[in-house]
């Protein structure tokens, strides 16, 4: 393999930083006085991600989290890019004509759950029948994307510092979880705490779990929940053998504002938003498209709930 000057290596960086800034730019434009979306934070991490390993030092190249991040800003540019000229919307993620905006409008968040931080795979991110965008647009203010894996994500940090302050609460059935209740949020020194949940296939979400510090609390849905999801309801458009495995990312969190009797407004909002975006995406995608023989449609979403 033929090796490149110093100087060749440095106008390849130079290009690539260049044609980086210029999308960073286009991004930063198109939000000028609008409505900052997740997608725009995502694609304002892979940029970052994408020019610091541009101009990474041939001693950085065994650094396991830099490379990671390169690896996976990479993938992201390629499908954030094929979205753009898809034209889809960039908060529901759905084509123009088939766009739920005007029905997924903003909700108020319970006061005893300060923050939503939402850790994807990121083979999420604009996918069509992921149900995290969902919760975006419900509590814009309030919920946080981020892409695991991926550096240069003030979100990540905040979520870490809230979890070394025991702040934060993590959804997800781990064999120390706690039963959900209101206790968990709100105690003698604490008003409010932080919510994270993960997003992704049933597999990619145990990862997601394993990546996070094992000092922050998790918590679990009740039996009565996990019956209610062995009954079909509540699952996105990726079918799974396992009833309650098809549960969508979006249904687990209303699940739990159920259990923690909070917002009696807002659970039946979050479940008509699912319905409506499922039913755009079955006329984006098809049957066809959506059916169980497509390898990542086998697996199936979600996450927050015991085996």
């Amino acid at each position: 393999m033929r090796l490149l000057s110093s100087a060749a290596r440095l106008t390849i960086i130079r290009n690539r930083v260049i044609s980086i800034g210029m999308m960073t730019k286009d991004v930063d434009i198109m939000n000028a006085g609008d409505e900052r979306y997740a997608l725009d934070l995502v694609e304002a991490a892979v940029n970052a991600s994408l020019i610091e390993s541009a101009g990474a030092r041939p001693q950085d190249i065994d650094d396991l989290s830099l490379r990671e991040s390169a690896a996976i800003a990479n993938r992201l540019r390629y499908r954030l890019g094929s979205f753009k000229k898809s034209g889809r919307c960039r908060r529901c993620w759905l084509e123009k004509s088939l766009c739920v905006c005007d029905t997924v409008q903003p909700l108020a968040l319970a006061p005893c759950i300060r923050r939503i931080f939402v850790i994807m795979h990121h083979k999420e991110i604009a996918l069509t029948v992921d149900t995290a965008k969902l919760i975006f647009a419900a509590f814009p203010d309030r919920a946080l994307v981020i892409v695991n894996g991926l550096r240069h994500q003030p979100a990540e940090e905040e979520m870490h510092k809230s979890i070394a302050k025991g702040e934060a609460i993590v959804l997800f059935p781990s064999d120390d979880s706690v039963l959900a209740d209101q206790s968990v949020f709100q105690d003698s020194v604490h008003e409010s705490k932080d919510l994270i949940i993960l997003d992704g296939t049933w597999s990619q979400a145990q990862k997601l779990h394993r990546s996070l510090p094992a000092t922050a609390t998790r918590i679990r849905l009740s039996d009565t929940a996990i019956n209610h999801l062995a009954k079909g309801f509540g699952k996105q458009l990726r079918p799974h053998p396992t009833k309650w495995k098809e549960v969508s990312t979006l249904e687990a969190l209303r699940l739990l504002f159920v259990i923690l009797i909070l917002l009696e407004r807002t659970q039946p909002s979050l479940a008509h938003y699912q319905s409506v975006a499922n039913a755009a995406a079955l006329k984006q995608l098809g049957t066809k498209r959506l059916s169980p023989k497509h390898k990542d449609v086998e697996e199936g979403t979600v996450h927050s709930f015991p085996n």
